[in-house]
């Protein structure tokens, strides 16, 4: 995941550090231009690029450009879903003095937010896409439970993390960094009414100073009374991704007597892409377990299928693999298996595998591209393309994804793929 654009605080640089910075930006603009390719249609019969709207989108004169978007079933409530988006920057329309219209960013929320909505398929393609969706308060014990309405505004849905350090040692929050708890998943716990949140802690750091990962963590959340419960970071520590290879993690499946998670690791980011490969930790399935980090076990490899309980013990997957995001889910409600998509570039690109388990083998399905479009600013990179199984069929697979060119400043979009 990309962080947002932030804005520089100025001061005096050398001409030679001004020249070096231009010709990084020129490299950095020739990747992302030849990193989103001329959109093409998608295939006949397939769900077209569609925006995920809320209701307060509805009107025009707000967007919202919030980051990635994980949904799962609500339990108690058929036909409708829960989704949960990462950092959302709230866009508002507005005329200047000059009679001149333009967006204006009003408010950002770092970390979280969510919205609830029909998650009903029918026959025709357009039956596949969500919403209207409804904000979701801040849920306790974050805040006092109480849903917004459909015209009402975002609110934060986890609380910040703290006790995270920029790369220099400072406590997160100073020097125009950040902390926040980004979504990498949500899942329904067996006999149970609530959805199983994971997310991983980063402090984010001004302009293109990236961010570092610092925690995964779960959380248990009742839509019904509108409270998280077993709220707690498993693993801690700065520089996640370079100590621990399983670091960070996501998209929770529940099967059998195990709570499986994957990752990508990122072992030297550049321009959004990843020299890591991809992993996969298990657990118990139960809160006793999933918050004790000794239950951990990761994925080390073997035609048996070896689990260790060393971190540095993991080993990829799908050997060969370089993946930019992953996501992972049980279609059984499409007529599917687990369904692995991983993103193969910045641009758009992906690899459907499926398995009769969550611990593999993976067998390839179908590849393809997202229509992402080139957007402004620095975090210009199509990302988090993420599977939906209650809203795709056993002929059509939908992904969401974040498009920098859609909306005001880049939006979650939705479409249909053929599999």
């Amino acid at each position: 995941m990309v962080a947002p654009d932030r804005t520089r605080a100025g001061r005096r640089v050398r001409p030679g550090i001004v020249l070096l910075a231009a010709l990084l930006v020129v490299a950095a603009t020739l990747a992302v231009l030849t990193a989103f390719p001329r959109r093409a249609p998608p295939p006949p019969g397939t769900l077209p690029p569609t925006a995920v709207l809320s209701g307060i989108e509805r009107g025009g004169r707000v967007s919202l450009a919030r980051d990635c978007g994980y949904s799962a079933p609500l339990p108690a409530t058929p036909g409708r879903s829960l989704w949960l988006f990462c950092d959302t920057p709230v866009y508002v329309r507005r005329t200047s003095a000059s009679g001149r219209a333009g967006w204006a960013l009003e408010r950002f929320i770092a970390g979280s937010t969510a919205a609830e909505g029909p998650a009903v398929t029918g026959p025709g393609p357009q039956d596949r896409v969500p919403g209207p969706l409804s904000e979701v308060g801040t849920p306790a014990p974050v805040a006092r439970p109480g849903a917004v309405d459909a015209g009402g505004a975002p609110a934060p849905f986890l609380a910040p993390p703290v006790g995270l350090f920029t790369a220099a040692g400072l406590p997160c929050g100073t020097g125009g960094s950040y902390p926040a708890s980004w979504i990498s998943g949500v899942t329904r716990v067996p006999s149970a009414p609530d959805l199983l949140v994971t997310f991983n802690n980063y402090c984010v750091l001004k302009g293109a100073g990236g961010f570092l990962d610092e925690g995964f963590g779960l959380a248990e959340y009742d839509p019904a009374t509108q409270a998280l419960g077993n709220d707690v970071t498993v693993l801690a520590g700065a520089g996640l991704e370079s100590a621990a290879p399983a670091a960070p993690l996501g998209s929770p499946v529940i099967s059998g007597r195990y709570l499986y998670l994957f990752g990508p690791t990122c072992a030297a980011p550049r321009d959004g892409r990843c020299s890591g490969t991809m992993v996969e930790a298990r657990v118990p399935a139960s809160p006793a377990a999933w918050t004790d980090p000794l239950s951990y076990q990761w994925w080390s490899g073997g035609t048996s299928g070896t689990w260790s309980s060393d971190a540095a013990a993991a080993t990829a997957i799908i050997p060969g693999t370089k993946p930019s995001g992953v996501s992972v889910a049980s279609f059984a409600a499409a007529g599917r298996r687990f369904v692995l998509i991983e993103q193969t570039d910045i641009g758009g690109a992906f690899t459907v595998r499926e398995s009769s388990s969550p611990a593999g083998p993976w067998k390839k399905v179908t590849s393809g591209r997202v229509p992402c479009r080139a957007g402004a600013g620095y975090a210009n990179f199509c990302r988090a393309i993420i599977g939906h199984p209650e809203l795709s069929s056993r002929t059509e697979l939908v992904l969401s994804y974040f498009d920098p060119g859609a909306e005001a400043y880049g939006h979650v979009m939705v479409a249909g793929f053929r599999w």
